[in-house]
């Protein structure tokens, strides 16, 4: 069959496609080079080392997109409550309301999912991190703040395991109604907060203050 072009982008995010859509071990040679239009002479040109450094790819590609749209985010300006709400909405829309699920999720659930342990590791403690952060300028205690970090990133990809294994998006939904309400219980959304540090490194200028939402 001809031979597709694309670039380097575009590969990765049919890859994506394929191994969200299938999983790590249903991501067959065959499905791949069916979305690609890549025989597997080619693609093996592009990925010497075969599936394993495709799924690489894909999750270091996955990263950057969610450092991009979710995490740079999630450490923002805005009120704690719209930035929770912006996230859940970006998400919903990646993981089409769980129905697809997360290349970090694909991999961790996978019989070789040792090979990409740190990976995965770092990506979640990025998410946590953010999570907590955010927590904590609602006016939660640090302590508190992650744990319920931990359980918000807990709820969000046990909703699209529960989606894909029953066909219902109802949980993801519901979820995505419930979490920022379960997330903020018991923050001080009235009170002044300010920004981490009051002052720029660079300027000393003091930093505007920010409120609660």
């Amino acid at each position: 069959m001809p031979q597709a072009t694309f670039s380097r982008e575009q590969l990765v995010e049919r890859l994506a496609q394929v191994f969200r859509r299938h999983g790590y071990e249903g991501a067959s040679m065959t499905r791949i080079a069916a979305a690609t239009g890549l025989g597997r002479a080619s693609l093996y040109h592009h990925f010497p080392l075969g599936k394993e450094q495709m799924a690489e790819m894909v999750i270091e590609a996955t990263r950057i997109w969610f450092e991009e749209k979710v995490f740079v985010p999630l450490e923002g300006n805005q009120p704690p409550r719209q930035r929770l709400s912006a996230m859940l909405a970006v998400l919903s829309d990646y993981y089409d309301c769980g129905r697809m699920a997360g290349m970090p999720l694909v991999t961790a659930v996978c019989e070789d999912r040792d090979r990409f342990a740190e990976s995965i590791r770092s990506f979640y403690a990025r998410w946590i991190a953010t999570m907590t952060q955010l927590l904590t300028d609602a006016g939660l205690a640090r302590d508190i703040a992650a744990r319920r970090a931990h359980d918000g990133v807990e709820r969000i990809e046990g909703a699209v395991v529960v989606v894909r294994a029953t066909s219902n998006a109802y949980a993801f939904v519901r979820m995505a109604e419930e979490l920022p309400d379960q997330l903020l219980a018991g923050a001080d959304r009235a009170a002044v907060w300010t920004v981490r540090n009051r002052f720029s490194p660079l300027s000393r200028e003091p930093q505007p203050a920010r409120l609660t939402g």
